[in-house]
């Protein structure tokens, strides 16, 4: 049997989920990780981005599940115009683009974009201090 391939094995924002991640390691108190300084922490933005990635299927993939597709535009349609606040500069960018022309996100590229910008966002927990019931959308 053949699977869709994940978002992890197409394309991952990498600088900015880096960028997260050393803000987050460079944190010296009211952060969890601080709690035991042991010698091998691992920054949790980086984790979180790993995991949705690898997790969900890539839409440009012809394998991909229909299904997903559809629920994941619903979702990426809905965040972007309820989390304009807790957004980078660069998924805002793209959000207004999706604002105007909720069509776009048919174009299963530009929704592959749209999730790999809100995995760079979901993997900033520390700066956006967003609500985890925001992130239930796809687990």
């Amino acid at each position: 049997m053949k699977y869709p391939k994940r978002l992890i094995e197409v394309d991952l924002p990498i600088k900015r989920i880096s960028a997260h991640s050393r803000r987050e390691k460079s944190i010296r108190h009211g952060h969890i990780s601080t709690l035991h300084m042991w010698w091998a922490r691992r920054p949790l933005a980086a984790c979180r981005a790993v995991l949705c990635a690898s997790l969900w299927p890539d839409p440009v993939d012809e394998l991909c599940p229909d299904e997903f597709r559809q629920f994941a535009k619903e979702k990426m349609l809905k965040w972007a115009n309820e989390n304009i606040n807790l957004m980078g500069s660069e998924t805002l960018v793209n959000s207004m683009k999706i604002q105007k022309n909720p069509d776009i996100l048919n174009n299963n590229l530009i929704l592959r974009n749209a999730l790999l910008d809100f995995i760079a966002d979901f993997a900033n927990w520390v700066d956006a201090q967003i609500p985890a019931q925001n992130y239930h959308i796809f687990l």
